[in-house]
């Protein structure tokens, strides 16, 4: 969210200034007009000439070079030797020999440090937008030169957005040794004869600022910078020339790569802010401008004769001479005063001619017809406009009956719906029995925030009704925008609906006992692939660590416990029921079950996955395309072996295993036969997890 809004402001500044310079031009290359002496302009003539207004835009591609705390300042590495970016340029001079650009810079930072001592990467998402002049050396070089070198600064606004590859695929941590090598744990593990080498697969997936590995905590991922550099144009012809340069561009941050100079232990950096290179070429065109010059042409008419007809003139109609007419350009029909001003009894400002209403009440508001118009007719407007949808006013109700006199939908559909609640860590007991009472909450992840939202409306009244029932039962509540799977905070959008829904009053529908199903509660997060075939999943972390799940929203206890049956049957044992009213926790003889004995909530499971249905098993390659035949027939060589195609390739798998020790013992022996690459995975219901998980579900 926070990278994805501050690059769209940039883009969009910058396209809004390209707009700016080419319409400014235009404009400046059109206002200049002759001088007519009395009497003599009747028609004119245009020339043109050259304009000094020239807009220029430019497209480019080039490369960035990080120089910070990670890679040591781009040391031993070649400046064209880095990540890819592009650029778009919009200029146009200001004087023959200094010119203004604006432009946008977008591309990717990136250093991958070995060593030693310590093992840093990171790949950073970077978008620029800023202005700057270039200054052509025009005083001390030939006018008619086809090469013109150049010397540019400026001021510009950088956003990036900083991640680190620390797992491989199959969610592994890398751990380098002093030999080299990168293993799946550490070199001083009492294990460490045991551990597989793995190869980094230069995903970087970890969010830096979110790990604060330094506690450095929520720092701005955006800042300005001073962009000093030299280059040269060439001028191709035909209105386009090619530009070559490199620009340095001096940060205002240290913390593009997330170390500086106050990192802990070996991460610790050098004194000094980040920079980067950034070395291109592009291609711009020069829109051709010329000004318009209106040159007087002398008619056969003499000032007298022009005098005459100016007088007589009566160019809207209205019976008054131009001359005395002090209301120009009246509307055919209306009926006019003396001074050629509309007669307007009510004073509505729609002329008695044309208004169909004509004793309207002083200050009403009325429309262009002069018909007084009803609060009825106000309100149906305005929502019909908010809401985008055809509004019927109904007794003291409003109701959106959908969009009847509407166009197409549009491509992303817009509803609303009542957040009663987020998490980024964890949430108390409290709030997590108030959420599990409502009967259709659910959960939306965005970013590294979990929302509990409830509802899905098509009007702002419809979710505020919601809001006010909810707020009625003690739970803290908003009214939010859901638009493809995406929350968009609309408060300022419904200050006016709030005022207005505020009389009437909140209902109390969500007052019955909800009956779930928990799941299990885990201490480390489970793999979504566990839940696959679950669709109404919610998933609550408590400030107790423990993450839950729990499926399926039941007012009939019996319903319930047909839902947990099939739960069971899936593989969740230990799967029971929970029940919540009015925001808390409560019985199950409360919610309505008969128990044969007493109930204690102490006894209940804490993790329900089948310890049976985890099994180990060794992935023995990954293959993006065909696989090679001799290495085919090694694979089949070791017999039972099973594909899984995914999005990414082919996997293949050796073997089931019912304990750790067994899979990572057939994980030895393929790794003797030639396959060094071999790990041990975890599988729940043929759903590949991590090997950890899997120890963790067995445990």
């Amino acid at each position: 969210m926070r990278a994805g809004a501050l690059h769209l402001t940039t883009i969009r500044s910058s396209a809004l200034a390209v707009l700016f310079l080419t319409f400014a031009a235009t404009g400046a290359a059109q206002s200049d007009s002759a001088f007519v002496p009395t009497g003599v302009a009747a028609t004119e003539t245009i020339t043109a000439k050259p304009s000094l207004f020239k807009p220029t835009i430019g497209l480019g591609a080039g490369m960035f070079a990080f120089y910070g705390d990670v890679g040591g300042d781009h040391v031993a590495a070649s400046p064209l030797v880095s990540r890819l970016g592009y650029e778009l340029r919009a200029s146009t001079p200001i004087t023959k020999w200094l010119e203004a650009d604006l432009y946008a810079l977008h591309g990717r930072l990136g250093v991958n440090e070995r060593g030693l001592t310590r093992n840093l990467n990171f790949d950073s998402r970077i978008t620029v937008g800023g202005f700057q002049l270039r200054y052509n050396f025009l005083q001390l070089l030939n006018p008619q030169r086809q090469v013109e070198p150049y010397i540019n600064v400026g001021f510009e606004s950088v956003e990036f957005l900083t991640k680190t590859d620390l797992y491989d695929a199959a969610g592994r941590e890398y751990f380098y040794w002093t030999d080299g090598s990168i293993h799946e744990l550490p070199e001083d593990d009492p294990n460490a004869a045991t551990s597989a080498v793995i190869q980094r697969d230069y995903v970087y997936e970890t969010d830096v600022r979110e790990l604060n590995a330094d506690g450095f905590g929520k720092y701005p991922e955006r800042t300005w910078a001073i962009p000093v550099g030299v280059g040269a144009r060439m001028d191709l012809g035909n209105n386009f020339d090619l530009r070559i340069g490199t620009t340095m561009h001096f940060t205002l941050t240290d913390l593009v790569d997330g170390v500086s100079e106050k990192s802990v232990g070996e991460r610790a950096g050098k004194v000094g802010n980040d920079r980067f290179l950034y070395t291109s070429f592009s291609v711009g065109y020069t829109i051709p401008m010329k000004r318009k010059v209106r040159k007087p042409v002398s008619t056969p008419l003499n000032n007298d004769q022009l005098d005459l007809i100016v007088l007589n003139d009566d160019e809207d109609g209205d019976g008054v001479k131009d001359f005395a007419d002090l209301c120009p350009r009246t509307p055919a029909g209306a009926q006019v005063d003396a001074k050629g001003c509309p007669l307007d009894g009510d004073k509505d400002g729609v002329p008695d001619g044309l208004d169909d209403e004509p004793d309207s009440a002083l200050g009403a508001s009325v429309n262009t017809r002069g018909v007084t118009i009803t609060d009825d007719e106000h309100l149906h407007a305005w929502l019909d406009w908010k809401d985008s949808a055809n509004v019927n006013i109904i007794r003291d109700r409003v109701e959106s009956v959908g969009g009847a006199r509407r166009a197409a939908p549009p491509a992303a559909k817009r509803v609303y719906v009542v957040k009663v609640g987020t998490h980024t860590e964890g949430i108390s007991e409290e709030l997590i029995q108030k959420i599990l009472s409502i009967p259709d909450v659910r959960t939306i992840e965005q970013g590294d925030t979990t929302f509990y939202v409830v509802g899905s409306y098509d009007a702002i009244p419809e979710a505020l009704r919601r809001e006010l029932e909810l707020k009625g039962m003690g739970i803290e509540s908003t009214v939010m925008a859901e638009e493809d799977g995406n929350l968009v905070d609309i408060r300022k959008e419904t200050a006016a609906d709030r005022a207005r829904m505020a009389g009437m009053g909140a209902g109390n529908d969500s007052r019955d006992v909800t009956v779930r199903v928990q799941l299990g509660a885990f201490r480390n997060k489970l793999s979504r692939n566990i839940f696959k075939d679950i669709d109404d999943l919610v998933v609550i972390k408590g400030d107790d660590g423990l993450t839950r799940y729990y499926t399926g929203s039941f007012i009939d206890v019996n319903e319930a416990a047909r839902h947990r049956v099939n739960m069971l049957t899936k593989g969740f044992e230990g799967a029971f029921l929970v029940a919540f009213q009015q925001g808390q926790r409560v019985s199950m003889k409360q919610a309505g079950a008969q128990l044969t004995g007493p109930e204690d909530l102490r006894t209940l499971p804490s993790s329900s996955i089948n310890k049976e249905k985890v099994r180990y098993r060794v992935q023995v390659g990954s293959f993006a395309g065909n696989v090679p035949l001799e290495m085919m027939d090694k694979i089949l060589g070791l017999g039972d072996v099973e594909p899984l195609a995914d999005a990414q390739g082919v996997r293949y798998f050796y073997g089931s295993f019912a304990d750790r020790k067994s899979a990572d013992d057939a994980r030895q022996a393929i790794v003797l036969k030639g396959f060094g690459d071999a790990f041990v995975v975890g599988t729940v219901n043929g759903r590949i997890i991590s090997a950890e998980v899997a120890d963790s579900l067995r445990k």
